[in-house]
């Protein structure tokens, strides 16, 4: 077989963008510990549903049982069922998830805007910086993402590819029920904003109601209950009132209005919070962004309708979200696989039209370098330090402490290795001069190709590299593994001034969380405690249990690494 032949099959081509993606997303998912939001959690429940045999629940000590449904806990059970409940396997169900979304981007290209653009649209999504990022780590929203791109897929195969409705709409109602066992309604609230817009735009009321009756709304609504509403007769009868008030209302609707809510400490966000944030989620294909704006300005009113069903795809979720009181990153997800279709056939319009830039972009390479040496020495005279802090502190908006954090585990690792950041930046250099060479001789297809390139390796080395070694102050797995020995296997241990979910899955023994020092003691005059252990906050050891009339009866016996995310001391009462 010719080899050239081969390589442009589209079974080797679908081939190649698994392979590439794949191995983003597997590569060292399995170490490190489960230090960040949900891991913890996802593998208590877990390992509590294999180890009772019950499934029909999710069980955490001290913890309230109805927060998300009870789907996606489903998979990681099944995942710890084959993999043992690990690292791995809590991650299994998201990088599975992301690697579906890019297939539905892809497969949504290629449909819309032809195979180039399907392929090219697949490495966009790939390789953005914050997709990227919550695809490696066991998140419920990525989970959504997937059942949410595989639904907008169907509903464009059953209605708005050729605007007539077929059985295609079937299995879209399916998913997007399923995506309610996901995550809770907001799927049906997203899919539903996005189609209302869709329809109004006709501009035209009696072709906007035939279209809606078009979509099947009725037998969509009957499917949907069928499947959703036994797990939710179970539930209410399970825990009789407390399903419907802590999952409909405190999950939902009081996140979405924050009339009375307790999260974010009660404070809504800016209404562009989520600028900067998708933005820098989106990199490095966010830098297209305002080319593209810029070219389309004034010919947005033409583009075709499967465009436009893409844009609103985006749109909606965009304002859905920027609407709602509490706003995090990783509630813009399912917009992701349809920015990336449109950034994808950006990119494939310039590959074809052999995108050149003047000699210009060296001035602008000029000032990276210039900029790469400024940097280089803040770091190694701390000039970056405060930064952090002031981050750490969250005086910088849309950054969180955890944020400064990470900042500042990075800026040691750089600071402790001077020169071979020095080279590995020069390295860069000469990688970004070569694509503008590439770009500046209208190469633009070995341009695209040459970046596909740097950014594997960058994702390659981050993750084996940088990631692991910052993440000894993240994750309390070291901390947990050393004081197993120390903690008898019937211990019962007492959790104060904080609770870290991964702390308690590593630990293992039977725990109760303690709200404050009287919860220690089952008699207060004499101080006679309750536990014989007690891992504590760091910094609620030092700054209040350790000046109790009782703390020269506790003995601490091991401690976090310094500036740890999530500092532990371990103490034993004495005999």
């Amino acid at each position: 077989m010719n080899i050239s032949r081969f390589c442009r099959t589209p079974g080797f081509l679908w081939s190649l963008l698994l392979v590439y993606s794949g191995i983003i997303f597997f590569v060292n998912i399995h170490t490190g510990g489960i230090y960040s939001a949900q891991e913890g959690w996802a593998a208590i429940v877990a390992r509590n549903m294999i180890n009772s045999s019950d499934y029909t629940k999710i069980e955490i000590k001290g913890e309230p049982e109805n927060e998300k449904p009870i789907f996606c806990y489903w998979l990681y059970a099944l995942c710890g069922e084959v993999f043992g409940v690990n690292e791995f396997s809590v991650r299994l169900p998201s990088v599975l998830a992301a690697l579906t979304s890019i297939i539905c981007a892809a497969y949504l290209g290629m449909r819309i805007y032809g195979q180039p653009t399907g392929y090219i649209s697949g490495y966009v999504l790939a390789t953005m910086f914050g997709f990227v990022n919550l695809g490696r780590i066991a998140r419920i929203d990525m989970v959504l993402c997937a059942f949410y791109a595989v639904a907008m897929v169907f509903l464009y195969e059953g209605y708005f590819r050729k605007r007539k409705g077929n059985a295609w709409l079937y299995l879209f109602y399916v998913m997007i029920a399923i995506g309610v066992a996901v995550k809770g309604p907001v799927s049906i609230f997203l899919v539903a904003l996005t189609v209302l817009i869709l329809l109004i735009m006709e501009w035209n009321f009696k072709k906007t109601l035939t279209m809606l009756w078009e979509l099947k709304p009725i037998s969509g609504m009957l499917i949907c209950l069928a499947i959703c509403v036994p797990w939710m007769i179970f539930e209410m009868a399970r825990t009789t009132e407390n399903f419907a008030l802590d999952f409909f209302w405190t999950q939902n609707i009081d996140r979405f209005l924050g009339i009375q809510t307790q999260f974010s400490e009660g404070k809504r966000k800016s209404l562009f919070y989520y600028l900067p944030k998708l933005f820098g989620m989106a990199l490095p294909w966010a830098l297209l962004v305002p080319l593209l704006f810029w070219q389309f300005r004034k010919s947005w009113r033409k583009l075709r309708p499967q465009t436009w069903f893409l844009v609103i795809w985006v749109v909606a979720i965009f304002g859905f979200f920027s609407l709602s009181f509490i706003k995090r990153g990783d509630y813009l997800l399912p917009l992701f696989p349809a920015l990336a279709v449109l950034l994808g056939r950006y990119a494939t319009l310039l590959t074809e039209k052999g995108f050149r830039i003047t000699w210009h972009w060296k001035i602008v390479w000029g000032v990276l370098a210039g900029l790469t040496a400024v940097v280089w020495v803040g770091i190694l005279f701390g000039w970056f330090d405060a930064l952090a802090q002031a981050i750490i502190s969250q005086k910088i908006p849309h950054l969180s402490s955890r944020d400064g954090m990470a900042m500042r585990d990075y800026l040691e690792i750089f600071s402790t290795y001077p020169w071979i950041t020095l080279i590995l930046a020069a390295a860069a250099l000469g990688i970004l001069y070569l694509f503008g060479r590439q770009l500046q001789r209208g190469e633009s297809f070995k341009a695209l190709s040459t970046l596909m390139g740097i950014l594997l390796i960058v994702f390659v080395f981050f993750y084996t590299c940088l990631d692991p070694i910052s993440g000894r102050t993240r994750t309390t797995k070291d901390f947990c593994l050393r004081i197993q020995p120390l903690l008898p296997p019937d211990a019962y241990v007492a959790y104060i001034g904080s609770w870290v979910d991964e702390a308690a899955f590593f630990v293992n023994r039977d725990y109760e969380n303690c709200a404050g020092r009287l919860d220690l003691v089952y008699d207060a005059p004499t101080d006679t405690f309750k536990f014989k252990y007690i891992i504590s906050d760091s910094d609620y050891w030092k700054d209040t249990l350790s000046k109790e009339k009782f703390a020269d009866r506790l003995e601490e016996l091991d401690a976090t690494v310094p500036d740890h995310h999530y500092p532990l001391t371990l103490l034993r009462v004495k005999d």
